[in-house]
Order: structure tokens, then C-alpha cells, then sequence
């Protein structure tokens, strides 16, 4: 069988989902509100059925909750949904550095730093939506290097979730630059095949947005159900060489 092209452009259910995932993070739809389809078509200039193959979608990102015969919202920003999301992508995300530790490639590296000054050009022109794209870039080049595509996918869903409470903790400029700072000793340090030190990086980055934004967030059952690991536990979760040196 011959194999097919992919399409070149997108769709009109790709185009709804990434406006309806901007207008999320940047709060012009924000948490809790109602996600009516004629309504969205109108503003959007499409038909419904784009419109509800992207909230599908989004629903599978964490994003959009959905339920029938009531309608579609926006999840709510919850403590217990902070540290949940949170305490997934720790491990998740700490067994990929893991991984990567001894395995980056030059390409890695050249989309990893290329996605850095992309980023820092972005922030100087105050462009949030190429900034945001940059970032995640960023750290998927070197979840990549792990070599583990169920892996990278795994961390997807949460990395968008998680996207709705990062906006809160960069508007502190001193931690945007701390920010800055840890994304270049991550990607380092695996270059060096220093797995622990990259984890490490990546907790006491993850970790610093958690503290900031869970002061803004109300929780809803009392509090978290999930403490945040250690670094420790996730090297000892990962059970991977690389991790160790």
C-alpha cells in the first residue's frame, strides 16, 4: 500500500481547538465558564461540528469537561488538581530526563537552545502565545532525547493542563528569570550525562510554580491529595542507570 500524504494545512476542528486553548490560557474563557457550541460557532465564524470535535479534544487534554444533556465548561483551577497534575508530571517527566541523560544527540540540543532564543525573542516583544510555544518546545526536545514516544505522549495532556496554572506563576518576574536560568543548567547537565542533576532542576523548577500559584488557587476538597516527590523517590521510580550518574 502506498503511503498517504499527510494533509498541509489544518482543519477547521484544528483551527477551532487551538483558538478555544488560547482564549483558555490566556483567560479570555476562564475557569468554569460555560462552552456553548452556538456560541462558540458564531465567534469562531464556523459550523458546530468543528467546534465539537475540539472540545472533545480539549477534553481529552484536561481542559474542557463535558457532560451530557448538560454541556460543556472549562475545569475549574483547583489545589487538589494543582498537585495532582503536578505530582504526575514530577515523576513523568523526571523518568524522561532520566532517560535522556547519555542519550541527547546534537540535533537535541540544536532545537533545545534554538526553542531558548526563540523564547527570549518572544518575551522581548511581549508575544505570549510564541513564548508559550518556545517553552514547550524547549522541554519536549529533550524529553524526546529519551527515545520513548508513549513516554513524551503520557506527558502531553498534563503539560497542557498544567499550562492554565504556569500563567500565573510567570507573572513574577524574578521567577521567569530563575526560570530562565534552569532551563540552561537542565539541558547542560544532560549534555554532561548527568540524569540526577537534570532531575533535580526539573523538580525545583516544576516545584517553584506549584508554591506560587497554589497561594491563588482555592481547594475544593479540603486540600491536595497528592504530596509533591522528591527527588529521590522519582529516581528511585525511574529505575534508570543514567539517573544515578
Amino acid at each position: 500500500m502506498k503511503m498517504l500524504n499527510p494533509p498541509r494545512r489544518k482543519t477547521a476542528a484544528d483551527e477551532a481547538e487551538l483558538a478555544l486553548f488560547q482564549g483558555i490560557m490566556e483567560g479570555a474563557i476562564p475557569p468554569g465558564a460555560p462552552l456553548r457550541l452556538q456560541d462558540l460557532a458564531d465567534q469562531l465564524d464556523m459550523s458546530m461540528m468543528p467546534i465539537r470535535e475540539a472540545l472533545r479534544r480539549l477534553q481529552g487534554l484536561g481542559l474542557v469537561e463535558i457532560v451530557a444533556h448538560k454541556g460543556a465548561w472549562v475545569r475549574p483551577l483547583t489545589l487538589e488538581d494543582l498537585f495532582d497534575t503536578y505530582f504526575t508530571r514530577m515523576h513523568l517527566e523526571g523518568l524522561a530526563l532520566a532517560t535522556a541523560a547519555g542519550r541527547v544527540q546534537p540535533q537535541h540540543a540544536e532545537r533545545a537552545r534554538t526553542a531558548l532564543e526563540d523564547k527570549q525573542e518572544a518575551d522581548e516583544r511581549g508575544d505570549l502565545i510564541a513564548s508559550r510555544d518556545a517553552h514547550e518546545r524547549f522541554h519536549f526536545a529533550l524529553y524526546e532525547a529519551s527515545g520513548s514516544n508513549w513516554l513524551v505522549r503520557s506527558i502531553q495532556p498534563l503539560w497542557r493542563n498544567s499550562e492554565r496554572y504556569r500563567v500565573e506563576s510567570m507573572r513574577h518576574p524574578d521567577h521567569v528569570r530563575m526560570r530562565a536560568a534552569e532551563h540552561i543548567a537542565m539541558l547542560e547537565a544532560l549534555e554532561r550525562d548527568e540524569g540526577a542533576v537534570a532531575v533535580g532542576l526539573l523538580v525545583s523548577h516544576l516545584r517553584s510554580s506549584v508554591d506560587l500559584v497554589a497561594t491563588s488557587v482555592e481547594p475544593t476538597n479540603g486540600g491536595p491529595t497528592m504530596t509533591l516527590p522528591t527527588v529521590e523517590e522519582i529516581l528511585g521510580f525511574s529505575r534508570v542507570d543514567g539517573a544515578h550518574r
